[in-house]
This record gives structure tokens, C-alpha cells and sequence, in this order.
């Protein structure tokens, strides 16, 4: 990342997911209580995976191919922690639900929507001001 204002969104997201999953908790009982917390952080922490490995990602290798490892890597570790769960292996949960791949991918989707549109913008800014 060239731009500083980039690298501070991406805290800024991976702030606000934390403040989320914290304030959420596993005994959330508020409206959408099903979708919050059956499916909910399976979409935030897969986009706020992805935008933290771009962080790492572009400083050694170049913006595409930071972007395809990002979000391959990404989905591979979500759908490894579901397997693990379907063998009744807890690792980052206790229950198996196909529906969460599904969820990690438009995670990793919307991660790459925002990086595609608001973290380029910023990161083509910073080239323009060279």
C-alpha cells in the first residue's frame, strides 16, 4: 500500500469487525439474531482477512496477484476450518454449515468490491501525487 489513508481504512474496518464481533457475542438475542450470528461474522471476517493480507501482500508482490493470493488464501482457510468442523474438529467454531463457505466467499467478494473501488481510488490518488 503507497497511500497511508488506505492502510487506515483497512484498520478502520478490521476495528469496527472486532468492535462488532465483540459487542455481538455468542449471546446476541436482537433482531436478525439467525442471520447475525449464524452468518453475519462468516462475511466480515473473510472481507476483513483479505483487506489485512493486501496490506502484507502488495508490499512484495504485484496489486493482481496480491489480490487472487488474497482472496484464494482466504477462502481456502475458511473451507479448511469447515472441514475440520464437518470431522467434529474443533478449530474456530464447533458447527459445520455449508451455508458458511457460501458466506466466505461474498465476504471475500465484498472485500474485493471495496478494494477494487475505495482503496484503489486512494491508492491512485497517492500515484497522481507523485
Amino acid at each position: 500500500m503507497k497511500n497511508k489513508k488506505s492502510i487506515y481504512i483497512i484498520v478502520s474496518i478490521s476495528l469496527f469487525v472486532g468492535l462488532l464481533h465483540f459487542v455481538i457475542g455468542p449471546d446476541y438475542q436482537g433482531i436478525f439474531r439467525h442471520f447475525i450470528r449464524g452468518y453475519l461474522i462468516d462475511i466480515l471476517l473473510p472481507m476483513n482477512l483479505y483487506l489485512l493480507l493486501q496490506i502484507s501482500l502488495r508490499k512484495n508482490i504485484p496489486v493482481n496477484n496480491a489480490r487472487i493470493t488474497g482472496a484464494l488464501f482466504t477462502f481456502a482457510f475458511g473451507t479448511i476450518v469447515e472441514i475440520l468442523q464437518f470431522y467434529e474438529i474443533e478449530f474456530l467454531g464447533r458447527t459445520y454449515d455449508p451455508w458458511d463457505i457460501l458466506m466466505y466467499g461474498i465476504g471475500i467478494g465484498i472485500g474485493i468490491v471495496i478494494d477494487l473501488t475505495i482503496i484503489d481510488k486512494f491508492e491512485k490518488q497517492r500515484q497522481k501525487n507523485k
